[in-house]
């Protein structure tokens, strides 16, 4: 009886045994899919200044946090202060230019008036000696006169009419419709904002990477100098097998334990599953020709945002993980 049970009911005990499990473990997997291949992201900043220049201040180190709108270096401001002074003074010599443009405008204006009414008197008195001479008051020479005076009048007040229009056209506009003081004003405003330049605060909180700068370097406008890690959103990159996505949806909840914390469990989301593999948008992407295909389980990135964080275990970017996802959780 026992070499029988020994033989017979052991073995197929052990095989029940062995089946219970896989199936358990496989209804785990299946609800609880796991990835290994899995590494800690943020957003990162390439910081740049916006003005070229000589480094002559650096308030930051390598590392550091900063906050959003702190201070972290300064280009030497003298050259752009010159510039802005230069433009300030074109600035106030276009203004005085218009100002004396539009005196000249006014006299021209007055002699205008004062054309025209010579002008006036001069027909009522060419009238009157044409009338006298009709009379014979007065000798015909003396009608060639008045007529002849007459057209120099006229002539007069069409030179001052024509001189007019010449001195507002060079004049333009006054005021904020001048064109040349537009101009002259957009090159002070430009001059300011370079400036300001000089100076780079931090886009977003966050910390300091990659930081080599060191004082009198010169920089290039929007060259990158260094990285900023912004703080606000970590997430989890984790790259599933196609066979493990079927399951796998957004808002299910996570879990992410990282290598450097083996004792630490972190909570995350589910915010996106890529619709491309990871391979997809690669710069040599996979060929698979007739005669050298070889079928091979695609990996799709999953977006895992960590929702509860730690205090004392600061994540780092580049750190690998272990993600997995609860896919019986409400969405």
């Amino acid at each position: 009886m026992i070499k029988k049970f020994v033989k017979v009911i052991l073995p197929l005990f052990i095989i029940a045994i062995l089946s219970i499990g896989g199936y358990f473990y496989w209804q785990h997997q299946n609800r609880y899919p796991s990835t290994d291949d899995a590494y800690i992201q943020a957003d990162v900043i390439n910081v740049a200044s916006r003005a070229s220049g000589t480094v002559s201040e650096i308030d930051v180190r390598n590392e550091e946090h900063v906050q959003k709108g702190q201070l972290l270096f300064t280009i030497d401001p003298a050259p752009f202060t010159i510039e802005l002074n230069k433009a300030q003074a074109q600035r106030d010599a276009t203004r005085q230019k218009i100002q004396a443009a539009d005196m000249a405008v006014k006299s021209a204006r007055a002699t205008v008036v004062e054309r025209k009414a010579e002008l006036t008197h001069t027909r009522l008195e060419t009238k009157r000696i044409l009338t006298l001479m009709k009379k014979q008051f007065v000798s015909r020479s003396d009608g060639d006169l008045a007529i002849k005076n007459l057209h120099v009048a006229e002539a007069a007040l069409n030179a001052a009419q024509n001189q007019l229009e010449e001195m507002i056209e060079k004049r333009g506009e006054l005021g904020d419709k001048n064109a040349q003081l537009r101009l002259a004003q957009a090159a002070v405003e430009k001059a300011k904002l370079d400036l300001q330049y000089t100076r780079v605060f931090a886009p977003t909180s966050g910390y300091i990477a990659n930081f080599n700068l060191r004082h009198g370097d010169v920089v290039s406008a929007y060259q990158p100098l260094f990285a900023l890690i912004e703080d606000q959103t970590w997430w989890a990159q984790a790259n599933f097998k196609e066979t493990q996505l079927a399951r796998i949806h957004t808002g299910e909840q996570a879990t992410i334990k990282l290598d450097m914390y083996p004792h630490q469990i972190f909570i995350g989301k589910v915010v996106d599953v890529n619709k491309d593999s990871g391979s997809s948008f690669s710069l040599l992407p996979p060929e698979n020709a007739s005669g050298n295909w070889v079928k091979a389980t695609q990996r799709f990135p999953v977006k895992v945002i960590i929702t509860q964080r730690k205090s004392g275990y600061p994540l780092r970017l580049g750190a690998s993980s272990t993600v997995t996802i609860d896919t019986t959780s409400p969405k």
